[in-house]
């Protein structure tokens, strides 16, 4: 039985197979397996499925090899193969089989076999979501040592995700986690004193779990610590020296934060003339979001005559390059147009989305689909069988796509509010779609139940509380 740091990123192989694998070359492990070694025959398996620890990626053949070796009875060959069937990401899922291999395993005492299980159930992962299950599994896991266990229930326990909110066991868990070397437990940790209510935040210890997790190799904390400064401009030098130590670390996505903020003007003098550097390093990393900051800076006129043709064609050219992220930022943009220099045209937004509908994922193609129906949508006596179709697609429901119903439709966002709050018995009004104060007093009480109520004072009509709200 392996406990180890098994899953950290969530997609990565158990441990021991890892250090196997760096204490014998690709040559090494096949000779070993060829001789009868389980331990060589599994790690060479998961390695082969991977294409890691120096293997030419050969799914059928690692598969093969992780059967035979499961075959024998070898638990961690069962825990490896009932992950990969399980969650489906490198080879065809198979999830009934996967979760028979996983349950095998279990039974034998294999932690990270709990661990697997566990956040399918807790996420969904080609399971039907059961946290009380997930709860149990996992908890069991952290008993047995695996690290990814204990951060999961101390990040959910902390945010109150999907288990009920308990803040001190959920900073225990992750100060554990963090403790025995799991940098994304410090990053977790960091943010949550870096976000939470205005009146308890704590920069500096913040900063503190963000270098731990630097210590580790994990700059992602201070990219957040560079976003947060730069947006209060509580000190643009540092946020910049922050954030270009992070995307000089590998993380992406800190030259658009930049690229962003030197736009904007964010990044104290000269702001503006920083961008270009930051777009094209941004872009050299895959960032596709550069794409949409480029139209932004054109639709708007930033540094630039402004032209709402120009943006269509820029989004129009990074979609057909094969930019995903692009090609949702045009539909979504001909969708409700920008009332200045580009026309709400659900006509023209839906052509996109067929023509570039290869870029999206399933859920995305409902997803605007549907808000292309909303924004076409104006007659109130048209809301109900509208809203019979939204909730008739639960799987479909999340808060950016409730953001996006409210920028596709904010009245019809309203109507389906006011029904869920007279169902509660919050709202007795009619339902028309329209911010009464009746309505936004309903709107209140609901969003006072939301994560970070505090947002909730100053005025309710925000994309992200409306969004929040249309997800539940």
């Amino acid at each position: 039985m392996r406990k180890t740091l098994f899953g950290m990123v969530l997609a990565l192989w158990g441990n021991s197979g890892a250090l196997y694998a760096q204490s014998q070359s690709y040559e090494d492990l096949r000779t070993a397996a060829a001789t009868g070694d389980l331990n060589a025959q599994r790690t060479l398996g998961e390695a082969l499925v991977s294409g890691k620890d120096g293997a030419p990626q050969n799914t059928e053949e690692g598969l093969a090899m992780l059967e035979a070796t499961s075959n024998t009875g070898d638990i961690d060959a069962k825990a490896s193969l009932g992950k990969l069937l399980l969650e489906g990401y490198l080879v065809p899922a198979d999830p009934d089989r996967g979760t028979q291999l996983l349950a095998d395993a279990i039974e034998a005492g294999n932690v990270e076999a709990q661990t697997t299980l566990g956040l399918a159930l807790l996420w969904g992962v080609n399971r039907e979501k059961d946290p009380v299950r997930a709860n149990a599994l996992l908890e069991e896991a952290a008993k047995g040592g695996d690290l990814l266990a204990v951060r999961v229930l101390g990040q959910n326990l902390l945010g109150g995700w999907v288990f009920e909110q308990d803040v001190e066991r959920g900073m225990a868990l992750l100060n554990i986690a963090g403790d025995a070397g799991d940098p994304e437990a410090l990053v977790s940790l960091g943010n949550y004193y870096l976000n939470r209510s205005r009146a308890s935040t704590d920069p500096r210890l913040a900063l503190d779990y963000f270098e731990r997790a630097a210590d580790f190799g994990d700059v992602k904390g201070l990219a957040d610590y560079g976003s947060a400064l730069m947006w209060s401009q509580a000190g643009p030098a540092d946020a910049e020296a922050y954030l270009r130590r992070a995307g000089e670390m590998g993380v992406g996505s800190a030259w658009t934060t930049l690229a962003t903020g030197a736009m904007y003007g964010y990044l104290g003098r000269n702001s503006r003339s920083k961008y270009d550097d930051f777009a094209e390093r941004g872009t050299a990393a895959g960032e596709k979001q550069i794409a949409v900051l480029d139209a932004q800076r054109q639709m708007w006129g930033i540094s630039m005559r402004a032209s709402g043709p120009k943006t269509l064609a820029g989004l129009d050219a990074a979609a057909d390059a094969g930019n995903d992220v692009a090609a949702h930022y045009l539909i979504s943009l001909v969708r409700d147009g920008n009332s200045l220099n580009i026309r709400k045209n659900p006509d023209a937004a839906r052509a996109y989305l067929e023509r570039f509908s290869k870029l999206l994922t399933p859920p995305e193609v409902r997803q605007l689909s549907f808000t292309i129906d909303a924004s076409s949508t104006k007659v109130v006596s048209n809301f109900a069988a509208l809203a019979q179709t939204y909730n008739s697609q639960p799987d479909l429901k999340s808060v950016a796509f409730g953001e996006e119903i409210y920028a596709a439709n904010p009245n019809f966002s309203f109507f389906v509010l006011q029904q869920n709050m007279r169902d509660s018995g919050l709202y007795d009004g009619d339902l028309n779609g329209m911010a009464t104060p009746a309505t936004l007093r309903g709107v209140y009480t609901e969003c006072r139940a939301l994560a970070n109520p505090e947002r909730c004072n100053d005025t309710v009509m925000r994309a992200d509380i409306i969004g929040a709200l249309l997800a539940r």
